[in-house]
């Protein structure tokens, strides 16, 4: 036991040994501590995929999500939904007198270029550009764009904020706004960036929802933990 209990002192020793002259090159080199630099950058330019083109809203049932919209066939759904009956289960959730929003979004690819300028890359954009209105004519709505920098000197749309780096903000702007500035903003494209695009809304998909993924990555990271008869944890994979 005392010869255990010697081992186990230096080995201690060493370890805390090891962390003081960690701590000491720190302070000597202070540039260790620095993150990592990454070596591509943001050019800012996004193309905006129609084809992702959707619809989400809270309703009385739960959240509802419609894929793969068609511009022309968005306001007809728009209003239909507007008009459904407010005890109807599909009918927008009201709290506090307040009806939930809908939210129109697409996706969108950007470009990144590396530091010697010789190699670019395709970034996915989740809801690169989203519209938001509590109303289907959107007199009460806001636009937010991402990485779209060129949307701030066009005339169609006067940004309202510019909170975050990247990330336009506009208010009381219509459907029709909306869908004409994602086609001002794929226009600016070169035509050689938009024959680079190899990314559509199937590479957006995926096997679950949010909703679901979420609740999954939860379960797969909590230590779910039994007990044996003898008191012993088992592991629920383990088998007996």
């Amino acid at each position: 036991m005392w010869q255990f209990e010697m081992r186990e002192d230096a080995v201690l020793a060493k370890m805390l040994k090891r962390f003081q002259a960690q701590r000491d090159c720190a302070v000597e080199n202070p540039s260790i501590n620095n993150t990592a630099v990454s070596l591509w950058k943001d050019t800012g330019q996004v193309y905006y995929l129609e084809n992702t083109l959707k619809l989400t809203y809270q309703s009385n049932a739960g959240k509802i999500t419609v894929e793969k919209l068609s511009m022309t066939s968005l306001p007809q759904v728009l209003a239909e939904l507007q008009a459904l009956d407010t005890v109807s289960t599909l009918a927008r959730k009201e709290t506090a007198n307040q009806v939930d929003a809908f939210s129109v979004s697409v996706c969108g690819v950007t470009w990144q270029t590396a530091d010697n300028g010789q190699s670019i890359r395709i970034k996915a954009l989740p809801e690169a550009a989203n519209l938001r209105s509590p109303t289907a004519c959107f007199t009460k709505s806001q636009a937010i764009f991402k990485h779209a920098f060129m949307l701030e000197h066009d005339d169609l749309l006067t940004p309202a904020s510019l909170s975050k780096p990247g990330i336009f903000t506009y208010n009381r702007i219509s459907l029709n706004d909306f869908i004409s500035q994602l086609a001002l903003a794929n226009e600016k494209l070169a035509n050689g960036q938009k024959a680079t695009v190899s990314v559509g809304h199937q590479n957006f998909e995926t096997a679950f929802t949010d909703h679901e993924q979420s609740i999954i990555e939860k379960f797969i990271k909590h230590d779910e933990t039994v007990f044996n008869k003898d008191g012993r944890q088992r592991l629920l994979t383990d088998k007996g």
